[in-house]
């Protein structure tokens, strides 16, 4: 039956029904022939169904269970996937039965329709409308909070995709959407926005219980001077003597300084390859920073690298050891550029 409705072998179609009134005058009576239909080798039909797209007539059944298999079959082979209300569509698909007329017919019905089959129409033309169902991408919104530390995010609202309903009409020509034109859309289901909380609370580097704790820096440019660097630094207050230039060794917050200045690309790699990654920089009074902090050196023994400590320039860490440890393992070297 899948196999009647292809309309470039119209030679599996069961055909035809010719209706043609001709009046036979005769001497003494009509001449009567019973209205029939014939199948493409010759037998005669007593009933059959027409199936149409729209006025296009596409085929002929001899059964109503045939013709109603031929239109599912006709949607499924040229409405593809489609996503259409509630599994139907209002494709303009159909069958009729055929009411045959029993009055006078012509003797050349058979003639005329194998004049019908050596010529068919290859064509099959579907008009209709589809409605196809569109994805709404959610939004992220992005809110600040104090309530997170700078740099923290938290999904506070997963959200949710929404959904449109489109509906077009469309033309199918042998099986190819050859005209598709919107006619509505519409919201089925409204989309959610996600929404994430940025931390905007400055980090202090201190710990719950008072001790200091590394912060990463998350400033790329001016470091010295942004709110960040200055409530790592202000973690810490100290009002005693600095160390500086003229002031070659003092007696700090942490014990004995002392400073040095040589190249300090290899502390960097090494500081790196143990996950600090921090952006070195040089601050306005010369002394070297690693991130946030103050670069020194320090007895590994007590202060291991990547230690925070305390200096009179500031809160420091430690990249760095020297042969001082041995004697003072208290001392603090700094790093200038003095």
């Amino acid at each position: 039956m899948r196999n009647l409705l292809k309309i470039k072998e119209l030679r599996n179609i069961l055909l035809f029904l010719i209706a043609l009134n001709v009046v036979t005058i005769g001497i003494s009576a009509f001449v009567k022939w019973d209205t029939y239909a014939l199948s493409p080798d010759g037998k005669r039909i007593e009933q059959a169904y027409a199936v149409k797209a729209g006025a296009q007539l596409l085929g002929y059944t001899p059964s109503r269970e045939e013709a109603e298999e031929a239109v599912k079959d006709i949607i499924n082979e040229y409405v593809g996937d489609m996503v259409l209300t509630e599994g139907k569509t209002n494709l303009d698909i159909q069958f009729e039965k055929l009411k045959f007329r029993k009055h006078l017919q012509t003797q050349n019905g058979q003639e005329i329709a194998e004049q019908v089959l050596r010529n068919p129409d290859s064509e099959i033309i579907i008009i209709g409308t589809v409605l196809e169902t569109e994805v709404i991408e959610k939004d992220t919104v992005m809110k600040e909070t104090d309530e997170l530390m700078k740099g923290e995010t938290e999904v506070q609202q997963e959200g949710e995709d929404g959904k449109r309903r489109i509906s077009s009409d469309v033309v199918i020509e042998n099986g190819k959407v050859t005209s598709k034109k919107t006619v509505e859309k519409k919201v089925i289901k409204k989309d959610k926005d996600k929404v994430v909380m940025v931390g905007t609370k400055l980090d202090d580097g201190l710990n719950e219980d008072g001790s200091y704790r590394f912060v990463h820096c998350t400033v790329e440019e001016d470091i010295e001077n942004s709110e960040e660097y200055k409530a790592v630094q202000g973690a810490f207050d100290y009002d005693g003597p600095v160390l500086s230039r003229s002031r070659g060794a003092i007696s700090g917050p942490s014990g004995k300084e002392t400073y040095y200045n040589l190249n300090m690309s290899g502390c960097i790699n090494i500081m790196n390859s143990r996950g600090f990654h921090e952006p070195y920089w040089v601050r306005s009074d010369g002394v070297k920073m690693y991130g946030y902090y103050v670069m020194c050196a320090a007895g590994l023994s007590i202060r291991p690298k990547g230690s925070i400590v305390e200096s009179s320039n500031g809160l420091a860490i430690v990249v760095d050891t020297g042969g001082f440890a041995s004697r003072n393992p208290r001392q603090l070297d700094i790093a200038v550029t003095w």
